[in-house]
């Protein structure tokens, strides 16, 4: 029933209806500028990234192929250096351009092995001797090495050992009747005995001993040994 005076209730529903919808149509949200600016960076972004992977991945394919037909990273293909000639060293070469066979002095870790292969068991510390001649060789009034008194048995096998070794070794007389002395020739004076030849038979004397101790269980190294007068028996 329609109210005396004013419009109709549809007429007024009608009304507010067209009132709250725009002459242009539904209102669309408004982007914030600083929003829309990092949507435009993150986009950017993304895109760098993928460049960047797909550059990434053409490359390692045409350096896969290129290692696989044998060249370089120039496309250039390796050479391989020449395999060594039979009797050439394989050293480097030294200052002159010539190349070193790893044996000569120029070589600091070879140069100085002498003193290992010296203590090696087996070494030739020097040219060996022949049999000791029978006989006492010493000389009264002159000091001698003595390496060890012991048995004659024992005594012969450390004389035939240093004699191998290049070391003059004999066996003599001990004051004790039953047992020997092994003394090295050449014998010296008093006033010798810090002589630079003496010094070089005492060091041949210690090579040797390495050397025997080395040979077989229960060997002296002659680090006991002594220095001696020959004097007259009375």
């Amino acid at each position: 029933m329609a109210r005396r005076g004013g419009p109709a209730l549809y007429e007024l529903l009608d009304s507010k209806r067209g009132a709250a919808v725009p002459a242009g149509g539904l209102a669309r949200p408004k982007l914030d500028p600083r929003t829309l600016q990092s949507l435009v960076f993150v986009a950017i972004a993304l895109v760098l990234i993928v460049v960047a992977y797909l550059v990434g991945v053409s490359r390692g394919e045409r350096l896969g192929r290129m290692a696989a037909e044998g060249g370089g990273p120039n496309g250039v293909a390796a050479v391989a250096a020449p395999p060594a000639q039979p009797g050439q060293a394989s050293g480097a070469r030294n200052g002159s351009g010539n190349q070193s066979d790893g044996l000569t002095p120029e070589n600091p870790a070879v140069a100085g092995a002498g003193e290992t292969l010296a203590r090696a068991p087996g070494a030739v510390v020097a040219a060996a001797l022949g049999p000791a001649s029978a006989g006492d060789p010493r000389q009264i009034g002159l000091q001698y090495f003595v390496l060890c008194s012991t048995l004659e048995p024992n005594a012969i096998k450390v004389v035939e050992f240093c004699r191998s070794k290049g070391l003059d070794a004999y066996v003599v007389p001990d004051q004790n009747g039953r047992l020997r002395e092994v003394t090295v020739l050449p014998g010296f004076a008093s006033g010798e005995r810090s002589s630079p030849a003496i010094k070089d038979l005492e060091e041949r004397i210690r090579k040797v001993g390495v050397l025997f101790k080395a040979s077989g269980p229960g060997n002296s190294d002659f680090g006991d040994r002594y220095i001696k007068t020959h004097r007259e028996r009375q």
